[in-house]
């Protein structure tokens, strides 16, 4: 049996139509393959101080976030991430200039191009300047609520500036993130 002949156009459709076949496999059964690697080098960036040359800003956007632990509030001091030790007189990409009255902590999020900021990045700051371990023990569990709903893929992806990030926790059963608009 001899195959027909095809067309240079009828060629290029069918390679368009295995490679979009293709495409639609990936997204659908391994759907994490597209997802960006979070930039964890962000907790050790740093704006200007003394060691540090200016590299500028092209991403600023401000988070709020809350943590609670055991029902209690953790109190984000005013200035983390600022004029810490490897950035003196600078600030990390991501810090605290004050703290609000509202229990909700506004981050500034700083960097020279466009990355994705973990949230965890910022504990690793916090947890520089005496802040609680909050990735501690094997014994906590985690999970990420936003709006109710388990999802650990936002995690990692940037906030935006009007997002209000809120970490709780019970003693072995972490609620590590809830955003509400």
């Amino acid at each position: 049996m001899q195959m027909p002949s095809l067309s240079t156009e009828q060629w290029l459709i069918s390679i368009a139509a295995v490679f979009t076949a293709g495409f639609f496999a990936v997204a659908i059964y391994q759907p994490g393959v597209f997802d960006p690697e979070p930039d964890w080098d962000v907790s050790d960036g740093c704006l200007g101080g003394l060691d540090h040359a200016d590299v500028g800003i092209s991403e600023h956007y401000h988070p709020n976030l809350k943590v609670i632990v055991d029902g209690q509030q953790l109190p984000i001091d005013p200035n983390t991430g600022i004029d810490q030790t490897g950035c003196r007189e600078g600030m990390r990409w991501i810090h605290v200039h004050d703290a609000s009255d509202s229990g909700f902590t506004r981050l500034h999020i700083e960097t020279p191009s466009k990355m994705n900021v973990p949230l965890g990045a910022f504990f690793e700051i916090w947890d520089r300047q005496g802040g609680p371990k909050l990735m501690g023990p094997d014994d906590k569990t985690f999970d990420v609520n936003r709006n109710g709903v388990s999802d650990w893929e936002n995690l990692t992806y940037p906030s935006q500036s009007t997002e209000k990030a809120m970490t709780s926790s019970k003693s072995t059963s972490w609620k590590t993130m809830t955003t509400s608009s």
